[in-house]
């Protein structure tokens, strides 16, 4: 039978997947709602800020307060380490999504260009990312990892991309200026979602080799 301070530990991973989650989800819902031109859903996922605040702050405090009160040492302190660290990233990429959400306000009543520049295959790749990452996390399993500095690369060259399509755009025809101009925002966003997913990789790989890496 696991004692105590594993049953305690166990929960504290447990209730940092789930605020990993709810960011991840929050941020996936977001895009959702800004492909669909849904202000009225932007709006209703916006408000999750508040939780990711609150929730945040809590998780940390548990966090500190079982290193303090049972002094973890080895892959127990790395597993604390990793948690702190999914609680911070986590809490960006939930505010990522209310970004977005604030995006889909701006956006004018015409109907999206298509396929966003390029907008939408970029989401689905930075949002499998964090999908892989907190499951390697829960799993502690590295091969889910593995390919994470290509997958960035690919983010990479899809922002600057999309960048230089926007720019295009806007200077060929004025119109398209403040729909590009939102594009750029959330372009910008989701690239920093995929760096978060790679800072958490690295973390996920401290945790269970206890070897640092660079995953970019």
């Amino acid at each position: 039978m696991k004692d105590y301070y594993h049953t305690e530990l166990e929960a504290y991973r447990g209730s940092v997947e789930g605020y990993s989650l709810f960011a991840l989800t929050m941020l996936r819902n977001s895009f959702d709602a800004f492909s669909a031109l849904d202000r009225e859903r932007a709006c209703e996922i916006a408000l999750g800020k508040e939780y990711l605040s609150i929730k945040a702050d809590q998780l940390e405090e548990l966090g500190l307060q079982f290193i303090a009160l049972h002094q973890p040492v080895a892959s127990d302190l790395r597993t604390i380490s990793c948690c702190m660290n999914l609680i911070t990233s986590a809490e960006r990429i939930g505010r990522y999504g209310k970004d977005i959400c604030h995006c889909t306000y701006k956006l004018p009543d015409t109907p999206h260009i298509e396929g966003m520049m390029g907008l939408d295959r970029m989401a689905k790749l930075t949002i499998s990312m964090l999908e892989d990452v907190l499951t390697a996390f829960q799993r502690q399993d590295l091969s889910i990892i593995r390919g994470f500095s290509e997958r960035d690369d690919q983010v990479d060259r899809m922002r600057y991309l999309i960048y230089e399509d926007c720019i295009s755009v806007m200077e060929n025809d004025p119109k398209y200026i403040p729909i590009c101009a939102t594009y750029l925002l959330v372009d910008r966003y989701l690239e920093r979602c995929a760096d978060h997913a790679c800072k958490t990789a690295e973390k996920v790989h401290y945790m269970v080799t206890g070897e640092r890496v660079d995953i970019r």
